[in-house]
């Protein structure tokens, strides 16, 4: 089984002719679209001239592939000079199409979309026109808003491609030996706490040397994020991606009020685990510490023939889909230099397929990785169909699929697994779900504290740790050891470099504890529930978070809702003590 992807179907190479034939197909896309809206967009209000705009608005999502495809080869070799050039080029040409969009907000800024509904392709994307129309309150000149997006690809996104390309050649000296960023941060795995331990300080280590020109990307691109919501009369950097993220301030509130409400029952688990390894508290480098007698462990053939079997016992349909992305090589799994940490899973829309990348170690959390990596892919598997408007899904919707993927799997590993590994995975589901509540809480906080100190000017890599440090002392409250924290997690994390999507820590939050009550649905309904989640993910393109709550019998307003899945955690943390007395 091969561990790296196979990117052919999307192009031939980088520098292939089929490339640059789309890049210049997008480029007159780009100029079509504009000159429709310089010619058409005036006057009077014509239903016909609105579906025109839809029509070629779902033309130009030929970018996404495009971008998509170079951004793949640049995650997994970031010294690559040819895509990082065409990176440029496409980016460039993106940022002219601001003109006919900008035009276009304009025309329906004050439309009755509602009397529109009797034409079948406006009313099937409703909620892409209503979302463009709010955005229309808060668009500049087209003149302005070309300058902005021109200045983008040398502004935040070259900031972004630096932080990439520092951290992905970054090596941490470990012994007598250098070795990759990846390959060191899976040793937070490892059963031998001294390797655990060692691997945590080569890691900080290697952060230092590189914090002045991580805090330099970061101050840059939160800085531009700052002055362009200013500009655009939003109230801060958490209102627009509340916005952009089809929620609104309640449901959020509601949700963070309602963990921070139970953080100190939740941050329990720290307690018994710390207990468990015969620590007064829990380190840092111990939050992966495996429990249990088994040692559990896997080559990348035994994590595909587990994922396969997992998805199979929901329906033939994710089974086959698990299957197909694992023979035509999906996927890319090997740690290796120059390749960028972490997982992530794109969406390929004029295949209709995914591509993911993650650093497989062989550890037991790979195996979930791969589920919930699969998941997001499945989730664009339901998308094949729709139109490509309709096939983007916003952030707290995108992490529903994967993260029932990762219910899913820790349900049906305990019938694959021996019964002395009943604990080890156990345990592991409950470290991922306190990562996704309580580090996600402090990450929060971090980047809500990072946007109201940037305000008053660039912030040093020590002011940046201090602000990291006292976030995850309010998210962990005591559970784990002050002395033995992660200063330097906001140079570890890639959703605090990218400016299009601030605050890409909640949305984890939203989809465990969403992707616990589904799971819970299905659990009771078994087969039946099947067709019913189907629709509930083929509607997150076209609906607000809140309808598609509504869809699934759910009340994201209310914090009774997320207190009910923090409850079902919570038994599961008691039931842990129990088992380790």
């Amino acid at each position: 089984m091969s561990a790296k992807w196979n990117l052919d179907k999307i192009y031939s190479s980088i520098d292939g002719n089929d490339i640059l034939k789309d890049i210049e197909k997008y480029s007159l896309c780009v100029d079509r679209i504009n000159e429709f809206a310089e010619n058409k967009l005036k006057g009077y209000i014509s239903s016909q001239i609105i579906d025109e705009y839809i029509s070629l608005v779902n033309e130009m999502m030929l970018y996404d592939d495009i971008s998509s495809y170079i951004m793949l080869i640049l995650s997994a070799d970031s010294a690559n000079r040819t895509a990082a050039k065409l990176y440029d080029r496409i980016s460039d040409i993106h940022a002219k199409a601001v003109k006919g969009e900008t035009l276009f907000k304009n025309y329906i800024k004050n439309v009755d979309l509602k009397s529109l509904h009797y034409m079948q392709n406006i009313a099937e994307h409703m909620y892409f026109l209503e979302k463009t129309q709010y955005e229309a309150f808060h668009t500049l000149d087209t003149k302005t808003e070309g300058i902005i997006a021109g200045m983008k690809s040398t502004g935040s996104m070259a900031w972004q491609k630096l932080w990439e390309n520092i951290t992905s050649s970054l090596m941490c000296r470990l012994g007598s030996k250098d070795l990759p960023l990846t390959i060191v941060r899976g040793m937070a795995y490892s059963p031998d706490g001294s390797v655990r331990k060692k691997a945590y300080e080569s890691e900080l280590a290697a952060y230092e040397k590189i914090a002045s020109v991580g805090a330099f990307c970061m101050n840059s691109i939160k800085g531009e994020v700052l002055k362009e919501t200013e500009m655009r009369g939003y109230g801060s950097a958490l209102e627009k991606s509340v916005i952009d993220s089809g929620m609104d301030m309640e449901i959020l509130s509601a949700m963070i009020s309602a963990i921070d409400e139970r953080t100190d029952e939740l941050t329990e688990f720290y307690r018994i685990k710390a207990e468990y390894l015969g620590e007064k508290k829990l380190p840092f480098y111990d939050l992966f510490a495996p429990v249990g007698k088994s040692e559990l462990s896997f080559t990348f053939d035994e994590a595909k023939a587990a994922v396969e079997k997992i998805f199979c016992s929901f329906s033939d349909k994710l089974g086959n889909f698990a299957k197909k992305a694992f023979r035509e090589n999906w996927i890319d799994a090997e740690p290796r230099p120059g390749k960028v940490g972490g997982a992530f899973c794109e969406n390929i829309k004029k295949l209709g397929e995914s591509r993911i990348l993650m650093n497989f170690s062989g550890n037991f959390e790979d195996v979930i990785t791969l589920c919930h990596e699969l998941g997001h892919g499945y989730h664009n598997e339901v998308f094949r169909g729709e139109s490509p408007i309709n096939s983007d899904t916003p952030m707290p919707l995108a992490e529903t699929a994967s993260t029932f993927c990762e219910n899913l799997a820790f349900k049906e590993m305990q019938k694959l697994l021996p019964e002395n590994a009943l604990l080890t995975v156990k345990e592991s589901r409950l470290s991922g779900e306190l990562q996704s509540i309580c580090d996600i809480y402090s990450r929060f906080l971090f980047e809500d504290s990072f946007f109201k100190e940037r305000l008053n000017g660039s912030l040093s890599p020590d002011e940046i740790c201090s602000l990291m440090i006292k976030a995850q002392k309010k998210a962990y409250r005591g559970g784990l050891d002050e002395n033995f924290l992660h200063p330097y997690m906001w140079l570890c994390k890639p959703h605090y470099y990218d400016a299009e999507f601030n605050y890409y820590n909640y949305p984890y939050a939203f989809g465990d504890l969403f992707a616990r009550s589904l799971f819970a649905v299905y659990e009771e309904k078994r087969e039946k529930f099947i067709p019913e989640y189907d629709v509930i993910l083929s509607s997150c393109g076209k609906m607000s978070v809140r309808d598609v709550g509504k869809l699934a019998g759910a009340d994201f307003s209310s914090k009774d809702f997320w207190h009910k899945g923090i409850d079902e955690i919570i038994k599961d943390i008691k039931e842990l003590k129990t088992m380790l007395k």
